[in-house]
Protein backbone atom coordinates (compact mmCIF):
# COMPACT_ATOMS: atom_id res chain seq x y z
CA UNK A 1 0.00 0.00 0.00
CA UNK A 2 3.01 2.54 1.26
CA UNK A 3 4.67 1.00 -2.65
CA UNK A 4 1.06 2.00 -4.19
CA UNK A 5 0.84 5.18 -2.37
CA UNK A 6 4.84 6.46 -3.15
CA UNK A 7 4.34 5.35 -7.01
CA UNK A 8 1.26 8.01 -7.27
CA UNK A 9 3.01 10.69 -5.37
CA UNK A 10 5.77 10.25 -7.92
CA UNK A 11 3.62 10.30 -10.62
CA UNK A 12 1.75 13.05 -9.66
CA UNK A 13 5.19 14.97 -9.29
CA UNK A 14 6.40 13.96 -12.84
CA UNK A 15 3.53 14.98 -14.55
CA UNK A 16 3.05 18.48 -12.68
CA UNK A 17 6.79 18.79 -13.91
CA UNK A 18 5.77 18.39 -17.87
CA UNK A 19 2.73 20.44 -17.76
CA UNK A 20 4.70 23.05 -16.06
CA UNK A 21 7.46 22.43 -18.95
CA UNK A 22 5.47 22.30 -22.08
CA UNK A 23 2.34 24.50 -21.10
CA UNK A 24 4.01 27.88 -19.86
CA UNK A 25 6.13 28.64 -22.39
CA UNK A 26 3.72 27.84 -25.19
CA UNK A 27 1.28 30.43 -23.28
CA UNK A 28 4.46 33.03 -22.74
CA UNK A 29 5.28 32.63 -26.66
CA UNK A 30 1.61 32.96 -27.53
CA UNK A 31 1.42 36.13 -25.44
CA UNK A 32 4.16 37.56 -27.52
CA UNK A 33 3.32 36.77 -30.72
CA UNK A 34 -0.08 38.29 -29.92
CA UNK A 35 1.75 41.65 -28.62
CA UNK A 36 4.15 41.36 -32.10
CA UNK A 37 1.20 40.86 -33.75
CA UNK A 38 -0.62 43.81 -32.47
CA UNK A 39 2.08 45.89 -33.49
CA UNK A 40 2.05 45.23 -36.77
CA UNK A 41 -1.21 45.38 -37.42
CA UNK A 42 -1.75 49.03 -36.17
CA UNK A 43 1.66 50.12 -38.13
CA UNK A 44 -0.09 48.56 -40.90
CA UNK A 45 -3.11 50.50 -40.41
CA UNK A 46 -1.49 53.95 -39.75
CA UNK A 47 0.13 53.53 -43.18
CA UNK A 48 -3.16 52.32 -44.93
CA UNK A 49 -4.63 55.73 -42.83
CA UNK A 50 -2.38 58.38 -44.92
CA UNK A 51 -3.76 58.99 -48.28
CA UNK A 52 -1.38 57.79 -51.07
CA UNK A 53 -1.87 60.69 -53.12
CA UNK A 54 0.20 62.07 -56.51
CA UNK A 55 0.39 66.08 -56.26
CA UNK A 56 1.14 68.73 -59.54
CA UNK A 57 2.30 71.58 -58.50
CA UNK A 58 3.13 74.91 -60.53
CA UNK A 59 4.85 77.88 -60.23
CA UNK A 60 5.88 80.95 -62.67
CA UNK A 61 9.63 81.50 -62.30
CA UNK A 62 11.72 78.80 -63.93
CA UNK A 63 14.60 80.46 -62.49
CA UNK A 64 14.28 78.74 -59.10
CA UNK A 65 13.13 75.22 -60.36
CA UNK A 66 15.84 74.30 -58.38
CA UNK A 67 15.31 75.04 -55.11
CA UNK A 68 11.47 74.35 -55.87
CA UNK A 69 12.26 70.29 -56.35
CA UNK A 70 14.64 70.54 -53.28
CA UNK A 71 12.03 71.73 -51.20
CA UNK A 72 9.41 69.12 -53.25
CA UNK A 73 12.08 66.52 -52.48
CA UNK A 74 12.41 66.91 -48.62
CA UNK A 75 8.76 66.45 -48.35
CA UNK A 76 8.55 63.43 -50.09
CA UNK A 77 11.13 62.35 -47.76
CA UNK A 78 9.00 63.35 -45.22
CA UNK A 79 5.80 62.00 -46.18
CA UNK A 80 6.39 59.31 -48.60
CA UNK A 81 2.62 58.48 -49.42
CA UNK A 82 2.63 61.68 -51.30
CA UNK A 83 4.26 61.86 -54.82
CA UNK A 84 5.21 66.08 -56.22
CA UNK A 85 5.43 66.76 -59.91
CA UNK A 86 6.97 70.37 -60.33
CA UNK A 87 5.47 72.03 -63.82
CA UNK A 88 6.94 75.47 -64.76
CA UNK A 89 5.85 78.42 -67.22
CA UNK A 90 7.21 82.43 -67.15
CA UNK A 91 4.69 84.48 -65.73
CA UNK A 92 2.39 85.86 -69.10
CA UNK A 93 2.68 81.42 -70.10
CA UNK A 94 1.79 80.63 -66.52
CA UNK A 95 -1.90 82.52 -66.51
CA UNK A 96 -2.57 81.42 -70.70
CA UNK A 97 -1.92 78.02 -69.41
CA UNK A 98 -4.11 78.12 -66.16
CA UNK A 99 -6.99 79.49 -68.15
CA UNK A 100 -7.23 76.74 -70.54
CA UNK A 101 -6.90 74.09 -67.12
CA UNK A 102 -9.16 75.98 -65.34
CA UNK A 103 -11.96 75.59 -68.29
CA UNK A 104 -11.03 71.74 -68.97
CA UNK A 105 -11.00 71.22 -64.83
CA UNK A 106 -7.73 70.51 -64.92
CA UNK A 107 -5.35 72.17 -62.79
CA UNK A 108 -2.50 71.95 -60.83
CA UNK A 109 -3.37 70.25 -57.14
CA UNK A 110 -1.35 73.37 -56.16
CA UNK A 111 -0.03 76.31 -57.62
CA UNK A 112 1.17 79.97 -57.51
CA UNK A 113 -1.72 82.74 -56.92
CA UNK A 114 -1.18 86.34 -57.55
CA UNK A 115 -3.25 88.47 -55.07
CA UNK A 116 -5.64 90.03 -58.04
CA UNK A 117 -6.22 87.10 -59.67
CA UNK A 118 -7.98 85.45 -56.68
CA UNK A 119 -11.49 86.65 -57.23
CA UNK A 120 -11.78 86.32 -60.89
CA UNK A 121 -10.50 82.51 -60.12
CA UNK A 122 -12.73 81.66 -56.86
CA UNK A 123 -15.64 83.15 -58.92
CA UNK A 124 -15.51 80.64 -61.77
CA UNK A 125 -15.37 78.09 -59.22
CA UNK A 126 -11.47 76.72 -59.58
CA UNK A 127 -9.78 77.38 -56.33
CA UNK A 128 -10.88 75.37 -53.38
CA UNK A 129 -12.38 77.23 -50.08
CA UNK A 130 -10.07 76.71 -46.99
CA UNK A 131 -11.17 79.46 -45.12
CA UNK A 132 -12.09 76.58 -42.30
CA UNK A 133 -8.95 75.22 -42.53
CA UNK A 134 -7.02 78.37 -41.90
CA UNK A 135 -9.52 79.44 -39.17
CA UNK A 136 -8.58 76.46 -37.38
CA UNK A 137 -4.26 77.30 -37.88
CA UNK A 138 -2.33 78.94 -35.30
CA UNK A 139 -2.56 82.30 -36.60
CA UNK A 140 0.14 83.67 -33.90
CA UNK A 141 3.07 82.07 -36.08
CA UNK A 142 1.83 83.99 -39.16
CA UNK A 143 1.32 87.61 -40.32
CA UNK A 144 -2.45 87.61 -40.37
CA UNK A 145 -3.13 91.01 -41.80
CA UNK A 146 -1.67 89.64 -45.05
CA UNK A 147 -4.53 86.98 -45.21
CA UNK A 148 -7.87 89.49 -46.43
CA UNK A 149 -6.03 90.29 -49.51
CA UNK A 150 -6.79 86.90 -50.64
CA UNK A 151 -10.34 87.05 -49.89
CA UNK A 152 -13.33 86.49 -51.94
CA UNK A 153 -15.09 88.29 -53.40
CA UNK A 154 -14.30 91.08 -50.85
CA UNK A 155 -12.45 91.40 -48.03
CA UNK A 156 -14.77 89.90 -45.74
CA UNK A 157 -15.18 86.51 -47.91
CA UNK A 158 -13.85 83.24 -47.88
CA UNK A 159 -10.38 82.57 -48.35
CA UNK A 160 -9.08 81.02 -51.58
CA UNK A 161 -5.24 81.27 -51.10
CA UNK A 162 -3.07 81.10 -48.57
CA UNK A 163 0.53 83.27 -48.91
CA UNK A 164 3.96 82.32 -48.74
CA UNK A 165 5.77 85.94 -48.31
CA UNK A 166 4.64 89.28 -47.65
CA UNK A 167 5.06 92.82 -49.73
CA UNK A 168 4.76 95.62 -47.90
CA UNK A 169 4.88 99.46 -49.57
CA UNK A 170 8.04 101.75 -47.47
CA UNK A 171 9.63 104.72 -48.33
CA UNK A 172 13.44 104.45 -49.27
CA UNK A 173 15.88 107.14 -48.73
CA UNK A 174 19.67 107.88 -50.31
CA UNK A 175 21.89 108.21 -47.52
CA UNK A 176 24.81 109.53 -49.80
CA UNK A 177 22.56 112.74 -50.80
CA UNK A 178 21.29 112.88 -47.47
CA UNK A 179 24.81 113.78 -45.93
CA UNK A 180 25.95 116.03 -48.91
CA UNK A 181 22.87 117.95 -48.29
CA UNK A 182 23.24 118.54 -44.20
CA UNK A 183 19.77 117.26 -43.85
CA UNK A 184 18.83 114.67 -41.52
CA UNK A 185 17.42 111.49 -42.39
CA UNK A 186 13.69 110.89 -42.18
CA UNK A 187 11.48 109.27 -39.50
CA UNK A 188 8.64 107.17 -39.07
CA UNK A 189 6.17 109.84 -37.81
CA UNK A 190 6.92 112.27 -40.67
CA UNK A 191 4.22 113.87 -43.26
CA UNK A 192 3.77 114.94 -46.06
CA UNK A 193 4.87 118.10 -45.93
CA UNK A 194 7.79 116.78 -44.13
CA UNK A 195 8.85 114.84 -47.01
CA UNK A 196 8.03 117.87 -49.51
CA UNK A 197 10.37 119.70 -48.09
CA UNK A 198 12.92 117.67 -48.10
CA UNK A 199 11.97 116.90 -51.75
CA UNK A 200 12.66 120.57 -52.48
CA UNK A 201 15.90 120.86 -50.59
CA UNK A 202 17.44 117.87 -52.15
CA UNK A 203 16.89 118.84 -55.61
CA UNK A 204 19.59 120.67 -57.46
CA UNK A 205 21.26 121.06 -60.48
CA UNK A 206 24.26 120.09 -59.68
CA UNK A 207 26.22 120.78 -62.83
CA UNK A 208 24.64 124.47 -63.42
CA UNK A 209 23.33 124.14 -67.07
CA UNK A 210 20.31 125.49 -65.64
CA UNK A 211 17.99 122.58 -65.38
CA UNK A 212 17.90 120.23 -62.10
CA UNK A 213 19.98 116.20 -62.34
CA UNK A 214 18.98 115.72 -59.11
CA UNK A 215 15.62 115.36 -57.56
CA UNK A 216 14.60 115.36 -54.21
CA UNK A 217 11.65 111.66 -55.32
CA UNK A 218 11.59 109.70 -57.50
CA UNK A 219 7.57 108.69 -58.98
CA UNK A 220 6.02 108.50 -62.37
CA UNK A 221 2.16 106.90 -61.70
CA UNK A 222 2.91 103.34 -60.53
CA UNK A 223 0.52 101.66 -57.97
CA UNK A 224 3.01 101.33 -55.60
CA UNK A 225 3.56 104.94 -55.59
CA UNK A 226 0.26 106.22 -55.64
CA UNK A 227 -1.77 103.79 -53.44
CA UNK A 228 0.82 104.25 -50.35
CA UNK A 229 -0.25 107.71 -50.21
CA UNK A 230 -4.25 107.12 -51.05
CA UNK A 231 -4.25 104.61 -48.01
CA UNK A 232 -2.30 106.79 -45.48
CA UNK A 233 -4.82 109.60 -46.18
CA UNK A 234 -7.22 107.06 -45.00
CA UNK A 235 -8.98 106.23 -48.25
CA UNK A 236 -8.95 103.01 -50.42
CA UNK A 237 -8.93 102.27 -54.14
CA UNK A 238 -12.62 101.17 -54.36
CA UNK A 239 -15.58 101.03 -52.23
CA UNK A 240 -16.19 97.85 -50.32
CA UNK A 241 -18.59 96.10 -52.79
CA UNK A 242 -16.25 97.29 -55.48
CA UNK A 243 -18.90 99.26 -57.02
CA UNK A 244 -16.90 102.74 -57.76
CA UNK A 245 -13.83 103.82 -57.72
CA UNK A 246 -12.69 105.92 -54.15
CA UNK A 247 -9.22 107.37 -55.27
CA UNK A 248 -11.36 109.67 -56.88
CA UNK A 249 -12.98 110.81 -53.61
CA UNK A 250 -11.96 114.02 -52.03
CA UNK A 251 -9.75 112.43 -49.90
CA UNK A 252 -8.31 110.33 -52.60
CA UNK A 253 -7.75 113.43 -54.82
CA UNK A 254 -5.85 115.16 -52.25
CA UNK A 255 -3.05 112.41 -52.52
CA UNK A 256 -3.05 112.54 -56.10
CA UNK A 257 -3.02 116.14 -56.25
CA UNK A 258 -0.30 115.92 -53.76
CA UNK A 259 2.05 113.94 -55.92
CA UNK A 260 0.77 115.68 -59.35
CA UNK A 261 2.13 119.09 -57.56
CA UNK A 262 5.24 117.90 -56.14
CA UNK A 263 6.51 116.79 -59.50
CA UNK A 264 4.44 119.81 -61.89
CA UNK A 265 4.41 122.67 -59.24
CA UNK A 266 7.16 122.09 -56.90
CA UNK A 267 10.05 120.39 -59.64
CA UNK A 268 10.85 118.26 -56.92
CA UNK A 269 10.03 115.07 -58.58
CA UNK A 270 11.37 114.25 -62.56
CA UNK A 271 8.83 114.13 -65.00
CA UNK A 272 7.94 111.23 -67.33
CA UNK A 273 10.13 112.99 -69.76
CA UNK A 274 13.38 112.88 -67.50
CA UNK A 275 13.07 109.50 -66.52
CA UNK A 276 11.81 107.75 -70.20
CA UNK A 277 13.69 105.02 -70.20
CA UNK A 278 14.80 104.53 -66.78
CA UNK A 279 13.16 101.73 -65.26
CA UNK A 280 14.41 102.35 -61.57
CA UNK A 281 15.45 105.70 -61.23
CA UNK A 282 15.81 105.33 -57.89
CA UNK A 283 19.10 102.91 -58.53
CA UNK A 284 20.83 105.68 -60.54
CA UNK A 285 21.56 107.58 -57.54
CA UNK A 286 20.27 110.69 -58.88
CA UNK A 287 16.89 110.88 -56.35
CA UNK A 288 17.40 111.55 -52.88
CA UNK A 289 13.62 109.41 -52.17
CA UNK A 290 11.07 107.07 -53.02
CA UNK A 291 7.74 104.52 -52.52
CA UNK A 292 7.83 101.17 -53.43
CA UNK A 293 7.38 97.81 -52.30
CA UNK A 294 9.55 96.36 -49.38
CA UNK A 295 11.20 93.77 -52.87
CA UNK A 296 12.96 96.59 -53.77
CA UNK A 297 15.47 96.28 -51.29
CA UNK A 298 17.46 93.58 -53.29
CA UNK A 299 17.09 95.42 -56.41
CA UNK A 300 18.79 98.76 -54.99
CA UNK A 301 21.33 96.68 -53.06
CA UNK A 302 22.13 95.01 -56.47
CA UNK A 303 21.59 98.32 -58.85
CA UNK A 304 22.32 101.47 -56.19
CA UNK A 305 26.21 101.81 -55.50
CA UNK A 306 25.00 104.31 -52.32
CA UNK A 307 23.91 103.11 -49.28
CA UNK A 308 20.04 103.69 -48.91
CA UNK A 309 17.61 103.41 -45.96
CA UNK A 310 13.90 102.77 -44.93
CA UNK A 311 10.96 104.20 -43.17
CA UNK A 312 7.76 104.09 -43.66
CA UNK A 313 5.88 106.18 -46.07
CA UNK A 314 4.51 109.88 -44.72
CA UNK A 315 1.41 110.42 -43.07
CA UNK A 316 -2.51 112.26 -44.76
CA UNK A 317 -3.22 115.58 -43.43
CA UNK A 318 -6.61 112.78 -42.93
CA UNK A 319 -4.99 110.06 -41.71
CA UNK A 320 -5.60 111.17 -37.90
CA UNK A 321 -2.40 109.93 -37.15
CA UNK A 322 -3.40 106.51 -37.98
CA UNK A 323 -0.91 104.37 -40.65
CA UNK A 324 -2.41 102.01 -43.36
CA UNK A 325 0.15 100.07 -45.18
CA UNK A 326 -0.57 99.01 -48.69
CA UNK A 327 0.72 95.33 -49.25
CA UNK A 328 -0.21 92.16 -50.60
CA UNK A 329 0.87 88.38 -50.75
CA UNK A 330 2.55 85.70 -53.07
CA UNK A 331 0.31 82.79 -52.12
CA UNK A 332 -0.76 79.18 -52.80
CA UNK A 333 -4.11 77.81 -54.03
CA UNK A 334 -5.50 74.72 -53.83
CA UNK A 335 -7.14 73.33 -57.36
CA UNK A 336 -11.54 73.09 -56.28
CA UNK A 337 -10.89 70.00 -58.82
CA UNK A 338 -8.37 68.23 -56.93
CA UNK A 339 -9.18 64.49 -55.95
CA UNK A 340 -6.43 64.77 -52.73
CA UNK A 341 -7.25 67.83 -51.00
CA UNK A 342 -6.16 67.12 -47.27
CA UNK A 343 -2.53 66.12 -49.43
CA UNK A 344 -2.53 69.28 -51.13
CA UNK A 345 -3.27 71.11 -48.01
CA UNK A 346 -0.54 69.71 -46.34
CA UNK A 347 1.70 70.44 -48.61
CA UNK A 348 0.93 73.78 -49.08
CA UNK A 349 1.26 74.37 -45.69
CA UNK A 350 4.99 72.60 -45.48
CA UNK A 351 5.70 75.17 -48.29
CA UNK A 352 4.28 78.36 -46.16
CA UNK A 353 6.20 77.27 -43.28
CA UNK A 354 9.10 75.78 -42.39
CA UNK A 355 9.78 73.84 -45.84
CA UNK A 356 10.36 77.04 -47.71
CA UNK A 357 14.11 78.07 -46.96
CA UNK A 358 14.92 81.52 -46.72
CA UNK A 359 17.44 81.92 -49.45
CA UNK A 360 14.27 80.90 -52.40
CA UNK A 361 12.49 84.06 -51.05
CA UNK A 362 13.44 87.62 -52.29
CA UNK A 363 15.71 90.39 -50.22
CA UNK A 364 12.49 92.49 -48.96
CA UNK A 365 9.45 89.62 -49.06
CA UNK A 366 8.92 88.72 -46.00
CA UNK A 367 7.71 84.61 -44.95
CA UNK A 368 4.65 83.98 -44.09
CA UNK A 369 5.61 81.91 -41.37
CA UNK A 370 7.00 84.46 -38.57
CA UNK A 371 10.00 82.27 -37.05
CA UNK A 372 11.27 82.45 -40.89
CA UNK A 373 11.24 86.12 -41.22
CA UNK A 374 12.82 86.94 -37.48
CA UNK A 375 15.53 85.07 -37.86
CA UNK A 376 19.16 86.85 -38.48
CA UNK A 377 19.32 84.99 -41.29
CA UNK A 378 16.63 87.34 -42.78
CA UNK A 379 16.84 90.24 -40.89
CA UNK A 380 20.02 90.30 -42.47
CA UNK A 381 21.91 92.82 -39.62
CA UNK A 382 25.16 93.13 -41.49
CA UNK A 383 23.33 94.08 -44.68
CA UNK A 384 21.52 97.25 -45.99
CA UNK A 385 19.24 98.73 -44.84
CA UNK A 386 20.21 98.52 -41.42
CA UNK A 387 16.61 98.31 -39.90
CA UNK A 388 14.86 96.19 -41.98
CA UNK A 389 12.84 95.09 -39.47
CA UNK A 390 11.06 97.78 -40.34
CA UNK A 391 9.09 95.81 -43.19
CA UNK A 392 7.87 93.52 -40.27
CA UNK A 393 6.50 96.59 -38.54
CA UNK A 394 4.92 97.43 -41.46
CA UNK A 395 2.95 94.16 -42.30
CA UNK A 396 1.38 94.48 -38.99
CA UNK A 397 -0.19 98.14 -40.11
CA UNK A 398 -1.86 96.50 -43.36
CA UNK A 399 -4.84 98.08 -43.28
CA UNK A 400 -8.25 95.14 -42.60
CA UNK A 401 -9.66 96.61 -46.22
CA UNK A 402 -6.45 96.37 -48.22
CA UNK A 403 -7.26 94.01 -51.30
CA UNK A 404 -7.15 94.07 -54.59
CA UNK A 405 -10.25 94.59 -56.43
CA UNK A 406 -12.04 93.08 -59.56
CA UNK A 407 -10.52 93.72 -62.98
CA UNK A 408 -7.08 95.08 -61.54
CA UNK A 409 -4.90 95.22 -64.33
CA UNK A 410 -7.30 96.84 -66.66
CA UNK A 411 -8.53 99.46 -64.14
CA UNK A 412 -4.77 99.32 -62.73
CA UNK A 413 -3.23 101.18 -65.79
CA UNK A 414 -6.36 103.53 -66.59
CA UNK A 415 -5.02 105.10 -63.05
CA UNK A 416 -1.53 104.83 -64.01
CA UNK A 417 -2.26 106.78 -67.63
CA UNK A 418 -4.76 109.76 -66.08
CA UNK A 419 -1.85 110.43 -63.78
CA UNK A 420 0.30 110.63 -66.33
CA UNK A 421 -1.61 112.59 -68.63
CA UNK A 422 -2.46 115.23 -65.74
CA UNK A 423 1.65 115.47 -65.26
CA UNK A 424 1.96 116.40 -68.77
CA UNK A 425 -0.57 118.52 -69.00
CA UNK A 426 -2.89 117.03 -71.18
CA UNK A 427 -5.92 117.75 -68.81
CA UNK A 428 -7.54 119.61 -66.13
CA UNK A 429 -6.82 117.86 -62.77
CA UNK A 430 -10.53 117.77 -61.58
CA UNK A 431 -12.37 116.74 -65.34
CA UNK A 432 -9.37 113.64 -65.69
CA UNK A 433 -10.41 112.53 -62.23
CA UNK A 434 -14.13 112.73 -62.92
CA UNK A 435 -13.40 111.21 -66.59
CA UNK A 436 -11.61 108.17 -64.82
CA UNK A 437 -14.42 107.16 -62.27
CA UNK A 438 -16.41 106.96 -65.13
CA UNK A 439 -14.01 104.24 -67.25
CA UNK A 440 -13.09 102.21 -63.77
CA UNK A 441 -16.86 101.91 -62.35
CA UNK A 442 -17.46 100.82 -65.77
CA UNK A 443 -14.52 97.83 -65.30
CA UNK A 444 -15.70 97.25 -61.89
CA UNK A 445 -19.49 96.61 -62.93
CA UNK A 446 -17.77 94.41 -66.03
CA UNK A 447 -15.23 92.57 -63.10
CA UNK A 448 -17.40 92.00 -60.24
Amino acid sequence: MKRLLLILLVFSLLLSIFILSSCKPKEVAKEGVQKEGTETTAAVEKVEKKEKAELRYMMWDPQIIEKEQAVADNFMAENPHIKITIETAAWTQFWEKMQAMAAGKNLPDVFWMSSDYVKPYSKMGALLDIDDRVANLDQSKYFPSAFNVLRAPNFAGKMYAFPWAVVACISYYNIRLFDEAGLAYPTDNWTWEDMRKLAIKLTRDTDGDGTADQWGYSIWGRYTHLYPYVFNNDEHITDDDFTTLTVTSPKGREAMKFLVDLIVKDKAAATPAQTKGISKPFSTGKFAMTTEGSWRIDTYRKGLEDPFGIVQVPLGPKSGGKRNVYGWADAYSISAFTKHDDAAWEYMMYLSGPGRPIDSILGGKVPIWKAAALSDTWLEADKLPANKKLVLEALDLIGPKVTMPPGYEEWNAMIQSDFEKIVLGEGDFDQVMDELQVKVDKVLARSR
